[in-house]
Formats: C-alpha cells, sequence, structure tokens
C-alpha cells in the first residue's frame, strides 16, 4: 500500500472512529445520546459452583458508582451473545422475550443484546420511583414481550436472566437482590402496552463485604459437592442446549445435578446484613423465602424424590451460626425405568434415553402458609415460573461444565406427570429437563 493511500486510510478510520464516538458515547457534555456501545464483558475466572455457593440476596449498597466493565459484565452475562452466536440463556420454547431496562442516574435504557449496547428510552433519574424497595446506583427492571410469551414462560425466562445476574455481581464483587411485586414496579416508566414488567434487581457495592466460611456438614449417602474445571464467564459462553441424549452418569455428576436444582450451600454467611438473616443460602432465590418447588428424579432404576435438606427449617436461627449440617438424599418413589413415560408427557419420546431426568414440580399449599402472604393465585403463578426458571437454568449450567448437555421443556401432559408422580392437582408440572451426552 502506498503512502498516500496509507494516509488516506487513516483519515477514514479516524472520520469512522470519530462518528461512532459521537453516537456511542453515553453521555457528553451533559447530553444524553441515544445510544451507546458498552465495552467488551470482562472475563472471570471465579469457577461457576463457587458463584453458586456464594449467591445470597443483597439489599444494602454504597452510593459508589458502577462501572461501565462491571454493567457490561453483567448485562452480557444476563441474556448477552456467546461467541459461538447462541445465548447466555435458553429460550423457553425456542423463544426469547426477555428485555432489561438500566434505570442510570442520567436516563432510562434497553439492553440491546445483539449489539451489547444501551439505546436510550426516557430522560430523567426513576430510580428511586422504580427501584424504591433498596436504593443502589443501578436498577435492572425485568420485563418479557408479550407477544412472544405468556406470562408464566416470560417468567421462566426472567429467572434464567436473574440467576446471571446474581452470579456475575457476586464474582465481581457486586451485591443485587431479586423483588418483584404487584402492580410491577416498572409501571411509572411508561413501557410499552407488549411489554409486562415483573422483576427490579437492585445492582450495587456492598456496605458488608462478601464473607464466607466453609462448613459443609454434609451428611447423605451422594457425594459432596465438588467444583468443575469451568469459570462463570466459560460456562455461560459454552452453555447449550441438546436435543437428544445418551450414556450414564457418575454419582459424583448425578450428585451435582439433583444439588444445583434447589440444593443448599456449603458456605456459611459471616457477612452481617442486617436486612438478610439466612445463614447457609440455596442455589436460587424464592418469594417470601417459600421454597414452593418439589424436585423428582427419574433414572433407569427408578422415580427419585430430592430431599435439599431435612434441616431446612432451621437455617435461619441463630444455631446456625456455624452451619447447620446439611442432610441430603434421594428418596425413591417408584421403582423401574420410567423414563419413556416422562418422555412421552413432555412431548418428546426421544429424551427418552437420557440418563437423568429432572423434574420440576409446584407445591400449591407452600404457597398459602399459614398467617403469611397467601401466593397461589393465577396472578402469582409467573413468580413460581421465575423460580422454576432459575433451577432449571442451573441444571443446563452445571451440565455444560461437567461436559453434559440438557435442555428444558414444559410438559404436554402435565396430568400424566402428576399421574407417575401419584400426585393430585395441588401438585402442578412446570419443567422436564433431561440430562446427558
Amino acid at each position: 500500500m502506498g503512502t498516500e493511500a496509507l494516509k488516506n486510510k487513516v483519515v477514514v478510520l479516524g472520520i469512522l472512529t470519530l462518528f461512532l464516538s459521537s453516537v456511542f458515547v453515553a453521555q457528553t457534555q451533559g447530553e444524553v445520546q441515544s445510544h451507546y456501545l458498552l465495552p467488551s464483558p470482562l472475563l472471570v475466572d471465579m469457577k461457576l459452583e463457587e458463584t453458586m455457593f456464594r449467591r445470597m440476596s443483597v439489599r444494602e449498597f454504597t452510593p459508589e458508582l458502577i462501572t461501565d466493565e462491571e454493567l457490561s459484565t453483567v448485562l452480557w452475562a444476563a441474556c448477552g451473545y456467546q461467541s459461538q452466536g447462541g445465548r447466555t440463556i435458553a429460550g423457553i420454547n425456542g423463544t426469547y422475550s426477555g428485555i432489561i431496562y438500566v434505570l442510570k442516574e442520567d436516563a432510562v435504557y434497553t439492553y440491546d443484546p445483539v449489539n451489547h449496547s444501551l439505546v436510550f428510552f426516557k430522560e430523567g433519574d426513576w430510580r428511586d420511583v422504580v427501584g424504591w424497595q433498596y436504593q443502589a446506583p443501578i436498577q435492572l427492571g425485568l420485563c418479557y414481550d408479550t407477544i412472544k410469551a405468556d406470562s408464566l414462560f416470560g417468567g421462566a425466562e426472567l429467572g434464567q436472566m436473574g440467576q446471571n445476574i446474581q452470579w456475575m455481581a457476586n464474582a465481581l464483587d457486586l451485591g443485587t437482590v431479586v423483588c418483584g411485586q404487584t402492580p410491577p414496579a416498572i409501571e411509572p416508566l411508561g413501557i410499552p402496552e407488549n411489554q409486562e414488567g415483573m422483576i427490579v434487581m437492585p445492582l450495587g457495592h456492598l456496605v458488608y463485604e462478601y464473607d464466607f466460611k466453609n462448613r459443609p456438614f454434609w451428611v447423605s449417602s451422594l457425594p459432596k459437592i465438588q467444583t468443575s474445571s469451568l469459570t462463570l464467564s466459560e460456562a455461560l459462553d459454552n452453555r447449550t442446549e441438546g436435543t437428544s441424549f445418551t450414556g450414564s452418569l457418575t454419582k459424583v455428576q448425578l450428585s451435582q445435578l439433583v444439588w444445583c436444582t434447589y440444593g443448599f450451600s456449603p458456605y456459611v454467611d459471616r457477612s452481617g446484613q442486617e436486612k438478610n438473616v439466612v445463614k447457609r443460602h440455596r442455589t436460587l432465590p424464592s418469594a417470601h423465602g417459600y421454597y414452593p418447588l418439589c424436585m423428582y428424579a427419574v433414572t433407569q432404576q427408578g422415580v427419585f424424590y430430592y430431599q435439599p435438606n431435612l434441616f431446612m427449617r432451621f437455617q435461619k436461627t441463630p444455631v446456625d451460626f456455624i452451619g447447620l449440617p446439611i442432610l441430603t438424599f434421594l428418596m425413591k418413589k417408584i421403582s423401574g425405568d420410567h423414563r419413556l413415560e416422562v418422555a412421552e408427557a413432555a412431548g418428546h419420546p426421544n429424551i427418552a434415553s437420557a440418563p437423568l431426568i429432572m423434574l420440576t414440580v409446584l407445591d400449591l399449599e407452600m404457597t398459602r402458609p399459614a398467617g403469611k402472604d397467601d401466593l397461589s393465585g393465577e396472578g402469582d403463578r409467573r413468580f413460581w415460573y421465575f423460580e422454576a426458571g432459575a433451577s432449571a437454568h442451573n441444571v443446563l449450567m452445571e451440565a455444560t461444565s461437567w461436559g453434559l448437555s440438557a435442555a428444558v421443556f414444559p410438559p404436554a401432559d402435565a396430568a400424566a406427570v402428576q399421574s407417575l408422580l401419584q400426585l393430585d392437582e395441588t401438585y402442578l408440572p412446570l419443567f422436564v429437563i433431561p440430562v446427558g451426552h
């Protein structure tokens, strides 16, 4: 290339850079811009299971600002695009309906995962209006497109996004908590009619630094939970869904996969948060701390009920200062191979060869405990799908970390699942999750 041509190329590149800077810089000389690119996400080297161990709700934040690099990393984790073109979350029924509103001091933006950028939505500081429960430098509003999904599957997709946000925030030494209410807190913002708000997640730096002590006290015939070789960033970038499954699982893999659905952390939280009395956290949050889901493992040997911890009722008591034991097991309910029945009930007979099929079932009675808020109504069902989506996402991620694959299907014949598990109409099957090679 000649000298003159090289000079011309430099000039063109300079003009292009100047143009992009004017379009994509978030805020220049006090003016709110309509669209700006986020920096590349940071690579987090914390192992996936470590982020599950550390998952907790944080409700108190300092005024310290969130950097663009931190925000970029959290948003990419939430629902961004992988390096090979997939997404960090699974589309329920192959559809992606989730939308994230990013509330900053200057304005409200939406996250564009295709371009990994923020798109201007509305000027002004709406953080204390929408995120009134907990003040934080950033408020994330999770919504779904009602044209693409109903409140149940939309909620399940947002549950996956919520998990990724919590994990990545924790790995970056930030904090967040899942906040849901009816009517949605984001309503005053005036979002489009085809969108429905559901969750607000404040994002900020910690008032009380994380302080975890490893107190596993694992009492089980299942192998103790281990960390795999993949980091959180690697697991998010490599997560896939399978369409057919084969092979067998080791006992370690089985233990990891059932634990991640609803289990307890081996860590005890010593951070001293005044607004969080839980000492041993679980692999996902639950509305009002009800945890009304039941997990069943279907294998060639039979159908098993997963008991996360017989001591779960005591996890908030002062005695848990040192960490109560985790007494966990799989209890056989039905002998024999019933995987084909489950596969047909799911509407996907091809998954019958999967060595493990997890079933997520909602116990409605546990959503209306005596003396507490009744969350068993149809309008509250989306919050339990949010929880079920988070649990299913854990399986997808854990399968990836152990060289396996998984998928998530709503049951086509819920009554058939109820019949197999010998459950009445107060138990609602939500998802079927095959896992294998």
